[in-house]
């Protein structure tokens, strides 16, 4: 059986563990989830949560509840349990014994979605491996048959076990993709010096995933990226030139959206996809406005941008989406605490001007600065 989503639209219901202590928004967190259990190809039928002291170390949540899950799992025919934590191999194991049916983590979900979505050679390796590490951790502390992990992985060798294999060809799977990566970083690490050495400015978008990055360079460049109104429909990075006004021409990156709480190997795993941030001049945060719960979806991206070290650049705050609030008050919330805010609506085509005067007068700030130095 193949553990990822089919994309056809298995019926799913979604279970969410939280500790008692946690005071995170839960609902934002398992609105979040439904959208990537959609975007993955699922149809959710009913949510489960419950609070807890602590987490059970078999089943992750308490026997009662997955007793309630089981018996709507079995009276509505449903395909998949999603569960928005992360579980141990013994918990998936023991999970899918207890429910019989199809146990997916929020990993397992995050990897699917990517491996619908990645087109270029370097997003496929990146992806795939991405889903490897997951399963090699998932080999841990497992005593069945792991077929299910993945097809083509292994058969079984004279003289080993099943595990055995799967372990060794697993590894060497991942040191040939390692390897294979690090050929096209070289790659894209040439066409990024070839950018440096034009001297033409360079903006790289960054955001959480499905705010409209897309969108934005495809209006910016009238060029046409790929947009889906689904979580992670840009994976590979896009670089387009942009005609700001006043005779300046910037490049402008499109860039892998972010998530709270991204897998450790999801993020080693395109790190090669967000050095385009690392090399950027500067960069555009792109934020939901009509995201009801803004602090967390800034904290998220904030975060990322920490790890990879680029909080030394300069930033444009863009609020895009403002045809679906009240501006005026978003702009009094925001515009003294966010330095360089600007207020879009990609939809409307509203503005783009004020975003693009803002990119220039950035430019010609750093060019002023270089000049004095």
């Amino acid at each position: 059986m193949n553990r990822n989503l089919e994309v056809e639209r298995e019926k799913a219901v979604i279970v969410y563990g939280v500790l008692k202590k946690d005071k995170s928004n839960v609902r934002e967190f398992v609105y979040e989830l439904k959208s990537l259990s959609e975007t993955a190809g699922a149809r959710v039928l009913e949510v489960f949560v419950q609070r807890v002291e602590r987490f059970n170390p078999s089943l992750l949540v308490g026997k009662g509840k997955l007793n309630e899950v089981k018996e709507f799992v079995h009276k509505n025919g449903i395909d998949v349990v999603i569960f928005g934590n992360d579980l141990t191999p013994l918990q998936h194991e023991n999970l899918e014994d207890f429910l019989k049916t199809k146990v997916v983590d929020r990993t397992e979900l995050i990897l699917d979605i990517f491996a619908q979505h990645a087109r270029s050679k370097e997003g496929k390796i990146q992806v795939e491996l991405a889903q490897l590490r997951y399963r090699l951790n998932q080999l841990v502390g497992r005593g069945k048959e792991l077929s299910r992990l993945g097809g083509g992985i292994g058969t079984r060798g004279p003289g080993e076990t099943k595990l055995e294999v799967d372990r060794r060809r697993i590894k060497n799977r991942i040191s040939k993709l390692q390897r294979e990566l690090e050929k096209v970083r070289k790659s894209r690490a040439e066409q990024r010096k070839g950018r440096k050495r034009s001297g033409i400015p360079h903006f790289a978008l960054v955001g959480y995933t499905n705010v409209g990055k897309s969108s934005l360079l495809n209006l910016l460049a009238k060029s046409n990226v790929l947009v889906e109104d689904k979580l992670f429909a840009t994976l590979d990075p896009t670089t387009r030139r942009v005609y700001i006004g006043d005779g300046m021409v910037v490049l402008v990156s499109d860039t892998v959206g972010f998530i709270e709480n991204l897998p450790s190997d999801l993020f080693e795993a395109f790190k090669a996809t967000l050095e385009e941030i690392e090399e950027a001049d500067y960069v555009i945060h792109v934020i939901d406005a009509s995201n009801f719960d803004i602090g967390r979806e800034l904290e998220s991206v904030n975060r990322i941008l920490n790890l990879l070290d680029v909080t030394d650049k300069p930033v444009i705050h863009l609020f895009n989406k403002i045809d679906l609030v009240d501006e005026e008050l978003l702009r009094k919330k925001f515009e003294k605490r966010l330095e360089n805010s600007v207020f879009v609506s990609v939809k409307e085509k509203r503005g783009i001007e004020e975003l693009k005067e803002m990119m220039r007068k950035m430019v010609e700030r750093k060019i002023d600065e270089i000049k004095v130095g």
